[in-house]
């Protein structure tokens, strides 16, 4: 017999990549599309505030502010768009769009598709009572090679630390805990030498669709996949509100002295 899969993501160009890549899954029954709801203005603040305290907060609204003058958010974006071109939704696929991935639109949906298989991407923490619709096993990709960087951003921290190596991505086991749950596979992205920090995320999500659909093509031919559960202890879990500007500056830095380049030219060397 054979797996229902759903795919639950959000709209932006990488979900739209990620769901594209997988759309020939045999057994795919539809995508689900979930957005966040936006709440006022004044929640925001106070959940921003909650969540990175003032100073943090005036720090993310001034670094935003900086990146969006200087043309620099739309420069990453446009690098995002050159690496991943301008992917659709399958057409071929039935289309739902919800609002709260944890909504009860959204668990009424799921449950009436009634998937084996839910294969999730680039949503908001997912409740164990979302997770457990899928009666065989819930997926996750993360832009990130774990346990070693977990959580947010995890295509910008490796950078940040000097280790390009680790910029990838894994699929996991989706669980109440982030990035938390038993490791299906990783994979390394392959980076350009003129690679900006946008390019960096678009690899990744390069070299994750292709593991996410290796790693359920595996599930449906053999009906298992071998996995490992994460050592936490042998990496750390990066938070939104650690990315501040002394951090966008350092990797600026990094990548102005060639830190990508020489490492694509170190992978080019032992390549050949």
């Amino acid at each position: 017999m054979r797996e229902r899969i759903v795919i639950l993501t959000g709209s932006d160009i990488q979900h739209r990549y990620v769901a594209r890549a997988l759309a020939d899954l045999p057994g795919l029954l539809a995508i689900v599309v979930t957005e966040q709801p936006h709440p006022s203005f004044i929640k925001r603040v106070r959940r921003a505030r909650k969540r990175f305290g003032l100073g943090g907060m005036l720090s993310r609204a001034l670094l935003k502010l900086m990146l969006r003058v200087t043309g620099e958010t739309s420069r990453r974006q446009a690098d995002l768009a050159r690496v991943l071109g301008e992917p659709k939704l399958p057409e071929n696929v039935p289309l739902f769009r919800t609002i709260g991935v944890n909504s009860e639109q959204t668990q009424a949906l799921l449950r009436r598709l009634a998937p084996d298989i839910l294969c999730v991407y680039g949503t908001y923490l997912v409740s164990q009572t979302t997770l457990s619709i899928a009666s065989q096993v819930a997926l996750n990709l993360h832009t990130g090679i774990s346990p070693r960087y977990r959580g947010a951003d995890c295509e910008f921290w490796p950078l940040h630390e000097r280790e390009p190596n680790f910029v990838g991505a894994t699929v996991h086991a989706c669980t109440s805990d982030l990035d938390g749950g038993a490791v299906y596979g990783t994979a390394t992205a392959k980076l350009v030498a003129e690679d900006s920090i946008g390019a960096v995320f678009g690899r990744c999500v390069v070299a994750g669709s292709a593991l996410y659909k290796r790693v359920v093509d595996n599930l449906i031919s053999t009906r298992e996949i071998n996995s490992f559960s994460q050592d936490l202890s042998a990496g750390k879990e990066y938070k939104v509100a650690m990315r501040g500007w002394r951090a966008e500056f350092k990797v600026a830095r990094l990548i102005r002295h060639g830190l990508i380049r020489d490492h694509v030219n170190h992978q080019s060397n032992q390549g050949s």
